[in-house]
């Protein structure tokens, strides 16, 4: 008996040290994007891991409160308490119902999808009778559509589903660009292009001012910022880290060494590169018009410092409006983040928001419909 309540002791010391540690680090990571990645990079690092650390606490407060542990089981809610922030941001909670759109709200509405494409090439390697990306935009009617990596639009290269298809892309959308760097827009509204931020920025943001149906103007930011950059290599290496069947091909120091030397160095970097072109953004956002959409592929996740900074304190964030629970845009390789983002600010109004199931490209797209006030 003895043994058994010292074995119990020992357990719950130990417990009882472990839930102080994810405490801190759960909390570190929720505020991790307020920390610019040029001084250090390893809150950048934990506030990847973010949800991860979220679900880690809750499974640690149900046992601790399942127990009968009240005093431990507090260091985890006051952590969660802490952080109703960024959980927020994470899990937004609005209800997928009841906002259907009046008459006139409809005429003074309009839909934006926004979507890295892949180039157009299929995702699963296959061809099909009709490219699925772009039949995707199609089928969606989307009033402003921004692509990522849609340089095959124009001009058409060698996918020959592209070019059988592009009379009917035209014809729904008879203004569009021919392609800045990879950017594209699509629109059923005239439109010019804005101030040319890609030099500036130091990669892919190519504005446009879009007249809107009910008079108004929007500036439009159309962002791909830095990605990691990993090889073939890495990703295999990666892969191996996250499959259970594979682990026993890598010894743990070994894994260990392999993450720091490639996977955590790129993204360190990564984060420099990225910070570095949303302080840059946003110097654009400021002296931009009242209304504005900022929209793309982020390369990195809601609460970063990539996405605060750009974000500021007068955009809203169409999926923390008008979402429904957490999701993910990116599905390749086991990184499952939400990296695609839509934020806003002026006489407009989310009022809903849907993430396309599709999945022809490494991307899902997201969809969002605004009114205009």
């Amino acid at each position: 008996m003895k043994g058994i309540k010292g074995i119990w002791k020992l357990a719950k010391v130990g417990g009882m040290v472990f839930t102080v540690l994810l405490a801190v680090a759960y909390v570190a990571s929720a505020y991790g994007g307020m920390v610019n990645p040029s001084e250090t990079t390893r809150y950048a690092l934990l506030c990847l891991g973010y949800p991860l650390f979220f679900i880690a606490s809750c499974v640690v407060l149900i046992v601790w409160l399942a127990l009968g542990q009240w005093k431990i089981a507090a260091v985890t809610a006051i952590s969660l308490l802490a952080t109703l922030e960024p959980i927020g941001t994470y899990f937004p909670l609005n209800l997928p119902w009841g906002n259907e759109l009046s008459p006139q709200e409809r005429q003074r509405s309009f839909k934006l999808l926004t979507f890295n494409v892949m180039n157009f090439t299929d995702f699963d390697g296959t061809v099909h009778e009709r490219n699925r990306t772009a039949q995707y935009i199609l089928d969606t009617d989307a009033d402003i559509v921004c692509l990522q990596e849609g340089a095959r639009y124009e001009p058409i290269t060698d996918i020959k589903l592209i070019k059988e298809m592009l009379p009917e892309l035209r014809e729904r959308y008879p203004y569009y660009t021919k392609g800045i760097d990879d950017m594209v827009l699509l629109s059923k509204f005239p439109f010019t292009q804005g101030d040319d931020c890609v030099e500036e920025v130091g990669k892919k943001v190519v504005t446009y001012d879009v007249q809107l149906p009910c008079g108004d103007t929007v500036r439009i930011f159309n962002c791909h910022l830095h990605s990691i950059g990993l090889t073939t290599d890495d990703k295999e290496i990666y892969r191996q880290i996250t499959d259970v069947n594979d682990l026993d091909k890598l010894q743990p120091a070994e894994a260990m060494q392999e993450l720091r030397s490639s996977l955590f160095s790129k993204l360190s970097k990564a984060f420099v590169v990225r910070g570095k072109q949303a302080r840059k953004l946003r110097e654009f956002i400021d002296r931009a018009g009242r209304n504005v959409i900022v929209c793309g592929d982020f390369n990195d996740t809601p609460g970063s410092y990539s996405y605060r900074t750009v974000r500021g304190s007068d955009l809203r964030d169409a999926y923390l409006d008008c979402g429904f629970g957490p999701t993910i845009t990116y599905h390749d390789n086991r990184f499952y983040f939400k990296i695609d983002q839509i934020l806003y600010r002026g006489d407009l109004e989310a009022v809903a928001i849907e993430r396309g199931k599709i999945n022809s490209s490494d991307h899902y797209p997201l969809v969002a419909t605004f009114v205009c006030d």
